[in-house]
C-alpha cells in the first residue's frame, strides 16, 4: 500500500514540475517582442537641444504686502513692528512709562538718585605680602589682610587657618630694573607662593605690588561727599533713610555701573547707569607699604 502511495506522489511531483517549466517557457516566448525593443534602444541618451517643457505651478503666486503698523492708543509714537521688541522707558519724576528716554537735568540727577560713583576697580586679593623679617634661610614672611586685624608672620609650609591658604614657598630676590644709570640697578623683592584652598590654584604674591583678583568693585558715596565711601560688588544691596540700592552690574572698561533704586513711592525700581564723575583717586590703586619692622603688638606668628 505504501509503495502505491509513493508511486502516485512521484507522478504528481513530476507533473507539477513539468507545468512550471512549461509556464516559464511560455512567459519567455511572450516577452520576446518587449526584450527586442529594449535591445534596440541606444545605450547613450540623445540630446535634442530643446528646452524641457515649463511646468506651471498648480497654485497662483501672490505677493503679500504688509501694512505699516498703526499707532497704539497711548499716542502716535507708540508704533511697533511685528517682530521688533518694544523699548519702553520709565520716567521716575513723572512716574509713568514712555517710548522716549526721560530727560533729566544734570544737577537734579545726582540729587534725586542719591548716589555717586567714585571709581570702578578690581578687588584686591584677600592676602597681601607686606615684607619679611629674619636672616637668609630663616625668613618670616609678613602678610596683611582686611579679614584679619593683625600682621601675620608665617614660615614656608605653614597654613593660615582663617584664610584657607598655605604658604608653600618664600624667597627674597634681587631683580634687575630698568634705569638710566651706567651700571645695573637691582630691586629687592620678596615673593611668596600660596596654595588657595578655595580654588585649588597657586597664587604668587610680590611685596612690590598689590595682588588683584578679576572681581570688579564699585566705590560709591552720597552726593557732595556726605557719609563714608562704600565698596560693593555686583549683587550687593544697601539702604539709607530714603531708598534701597542694588548693584546690578559692574563694568571695568569703560567704567560704569548699573544700579537699581527702590523707594516706597515707586512701583518699579528706578534703574540708572552711573559713571565716575572724575579720575580714579590715587589711593585706590596704591600698593601696601613695605613692612620694615613689624610692631610687637598685634602680630600673629604662624610656625615659629
Amino acid at each position: 500500500m505504501s509503495q502505491l502511495i509513493t508511486h502516485h506522489y512521484e507522478k504528481l511531483l513530476l507533473a507539477t514540475a513539468s507545468g512550471v517549466v512549461f509556464a516559464g517557457c511560455a512567459w519567455v516566448w511572450q516577452a520576446q517582442p518587449a526584450l527586442q525593443a529594449v535591445r534596440s534602444e541606444p545605450e547613450q541618451p540623445v540630446f535634442t537641444g530643446e528646452a524641457p517643457p515649463r511646468l506651471e505651478p498648480g497654485l497662483p503666486l501672490t505677493k503679500h504686502r504688509w501694512t505699516s503698523p498703526s499707532a497704539q492708543s497711548e499716542g502716535a509714537d507708540w508704533r511697533y513692528e511685528v517682530f521688533t521688541p518694544p523699548v519702553i522707558y520709565y520716567n521716575a519724576a513723572a512716574r509713568s512709562f514712555a517710548v522716549t528716554p526721560p530727560q533729566y537735568a544734570a544737577e537734579a540727577t545726582e540729587t534725586v538718585f542719591g548716589l555717586e560713583l567714585l571709581a570702578v576697580k578690581r578687588a584686591p586679593y584677600r592676602l597681601q605680602l607686606a615684607g619679611y623679617i629674619g636672616a637668609p634661610g630663616d625668613y618670616l614672611a609678613a602678610f596683611v589682610s582686611s579679614e584679619v586685624p593683625q600682621t601675620l608672620l608665617v614660615r614656608p609650609g605653614r597654613r593660615l587657618e582663617p584664610l584657607g591658604l598655605t604658604l608653600q614657598r618664600f624667597d627674597v630676590r634681587k631683580i634687575a630694573i630698568e634705569s638710566d644709570a651706567p651700571g645695573p640697578v637691582y630691586d629687592i623683592a620678596a615673593q611668596a607662593v600660596l596654595l588657595d584652598e578655595q580654588t585649588g590654584a597657586e597664587v604668587l604674591l610680590d611685596s612690590r605690588e598689590t595682588k588683584f583678583t578679576d572681581t570688579p568693585l564699585a566705590v560709591f558715596q552720597a552726593p557732595d561727599g556726605k557719609g563714608p565711601a562704600r565698596e560693593l560688588q555686583a549683587g550687593d544691596s544697601f539702604s539709607d533713610s530714603d531708598a534701597t540700592y542694588r548693584i546690578e552690574r559692574i563694568q571695568l572698561d569703560p567704567p560704569e555701573v548699573i544700579v537699581a533704586r527702590s523707594t516706597p513711592g515707586l512701583a518699579v525700581p528706578e534703574t540708572r547707569i552711573l559713571r565716575p564723575s572724575g579720575p580714579t583717586p590715587e589711593h585706590m590703586a596704591a600698593r601696601p607699604k613695605p613692612l620694615v619692622a613689624p610692631a610687637t603688638r598685634g602680630v600673629a606668628a604662624h610656625g615659629q
